[in-house]
């Protein structure tokens, strides 16, 4: 305590200081200490004390247990935190923080806190493996949280001949396709018209067809007909490989996460992440 016995004159920039620890309200010419996290102990079981204050109270008791806990290199983290005015009211600070659904795990003991929060972006070329610059974390307390895709299209091969009656065309496939996810269209067909003086009647027509596809060749083939023709014709193979492709984390170091492909993308795609260090 501390006896004062003239007015006193606090200069504004201390004054929050002042009130964070000193009453405020000086009785008999003597300033007391303030504790502000301390129930008197007139009120621990009055009938004026809610039951909301008394679990309140208990759970700041458990959160001063639990950083009591924690290690001193944790602990010189949340001193760099410390709160304003050089409050130092760090038990008070991971209390508030503990208390916030999602923010932090008790059972950690004052390290499941946010740091800081970066918001990074860079373009990731098919080939990934692509460092994005960060502001110095610890890679130990990071995480990263990523936005964005690129994708696989659908391979198409195309090409066009022509084929005679009863004939078979062998196709070379450049690159290769997987034949149990491919799909093959044919268009082109041929015949004789059979219509009388007035333009009715019928006609003979047929169409190549795809006899078998492999990785490398697709085989084309006509059915023999009573008429004799030559058919041109277009051919297309489409290999269904079409899907989103997500990309991930490789790595995190102090000052660049590095993001790369599980698989190689068609096209390379601009990927922001959220990188969040805790405390």
């Amino acid at each position: 305590m501390a006896k004062i016995t003239d007015p006193q004159n606090i200069p504004p920039a201390l004054l929050d200081l002042y009130r964070g620890t000193l009453n405020p309200h000086p009785t008999g010419n003597i300033v007391k200490k303030r504790y502000p996290y301390r129930m008197p102990r007139m009120q621990e079981n009055g009938p004026g004390v809610h039951a909301g204050q008394v679990a309140q109270r208990a759970r700041f008791k458990t959160a001063v247990q639990n950083f009591k806990g924690v290690s001193q290199a944790d602990r010189a983290r949340w001193y760099a935190a410390e709160p304003p005015y050089s409050s130092f009211l760090w038990y008070f600070n991971y209390f508030i923080m503990s208390s916030l659904v999602g923010n932090a795990n008790v059972d950690q003991g004052g390290a499941g806190v946010i740091k800081s929060i970066q918001y990074v972006y860079k373009s990731i070329p098919t080939g990934g493996d692509e460092a994005i610059a960060i502001t110095a974390v610890d890679p130990a307390k990071t995480v990263v949280m990523l936005f964005g895709n690129s994708y696989i299209s659908d391979r198409v091969i195309r090409g066009s001949d022509t084929i005679a009656d009863g004939g078979s065309n062998d196709h070379a496939l450049s690159p290769v396709v997987d034949p149990a996810i491919s799909e093959v269209k044919i268009s082109g067909y041929g015949g004789i018209n059979e219509a009388g003086e007035g333009g009715e009647g019928g006609g003979s027509w047929a169409q190549p067809y795809a006899s078998a596809l492999t990785a490398a060749k697709l085989t084309v083939a006509m059915i023999n007909t009573s008429y004799t023709i030559s058919v041109g014709y277009a051919w297309e193979v489409i290999e269904h490989k079409s899907q989103t492709i997500y990309p991930y984390v490789k790595s995190i170091a102090a000052e660049a996460i590095t993001l790369s492909w599980p698989i190689t993308p068609s096209k390379a795609a601009i990927i922001g992440a959220i990188v969040i260090e805790y405390i």
